[in-house]
C-alpha cells in the first residue's frame, strides 16, 4: 500500500511538471502581437569605468514573458563590442513588465529577445554616417538563429 501511494505521489509530481506550459519562441518584431511593455522599473546602473563603456555598443538579451507579465530567464546572448555593459542590459530587461494584448487572451508565455543600444546616435541623426553607425551596430546584435531549433517556435504567416 505504501508503494502504491508513493507511486501515485510521484506520478502527480511528474504530471504537474509536464503541465507547465512551454513558452512560444518568437522574433522580437512579433512581441507586440502578444505583449506590450507596461513599464520598466529597473534603474540601469552603468559603471563609471570599464571596458568599452563609452563606445557605440549593443546587447542582445533573451528573456521570457510569463503569464503575469513579469520577465524570467534573462540571459545575455551577445554584446558587441565585448565590454562591461552586459550587466546593465540585463538589469533593464529584468525590470520590464508587460500587459497582454487583446490577441493574447490566454496570456501565452513568450520567449524572445531585445537589443539594447548604448552610446549610439539617434535614429533620426542628421548625418548619414551617424545613422550608418547606429544601423551597423544594432545589426551586429541581431540573433539570426534565435528560436530556429526550438520545437515550439510560433510561425506566423502574414
Amino acid at each position: 500500500m505504501k508503494t502504491f501511494i508513493l507511486i501515485c505521489a510521484l506520478c502527480m509530481v511528474v504530471c504537474t511538471a509536464l503541465a507547465v506550459e512551454k513558452a512560444h519562441v518568437i522574433q522580437p518584431e512579433r512581441l507586440a502581437h502578444y505583449w506590450l511593455l507596461e513599464s520598466s522599473s529597473a534603474q540601469a546602473r552603468a559603471p563609471n569605468s570599464g571596458h568599452n563603456i563609452d563606445v557605440p555598443a549593443c546587447a542582445a538579451v533573451a528573456y521570457t514573458v510569463e503569464k503575469n507579465g513579469s520577465v524570467s530567464n534573462v540571459k545575455l546572448e551577445k554584446l558587441v563590442p565585448p565590454g562591461d555593459l552586459g550587466k546593465v542590459a540585463m538589469q533593464v530587461v529584468a525590470g520590464m513588465r508587460f500587459v497582454a494584448t487583446p490577441q493574447n487572451p490566454g496570456k501565452d508565455r513568450i520567449s524572445t529577445y531585445v537589443v539594447i543600444p548604448f552610446n549610439l546616435p539617434k535614429a533620426d541623426a542628421p548625418k548619414p554616417a551617424d545613422r550608418d553607425v547606429r544601423t551597423r551596430t544594432l545589426a551586429a546584435c541581431r540573433l539570426t538563429e534565435f528560436g530556429k531549433h526550438a520545437d515550439n517556435v510560433v510561425h506566423i504567416v502574414q
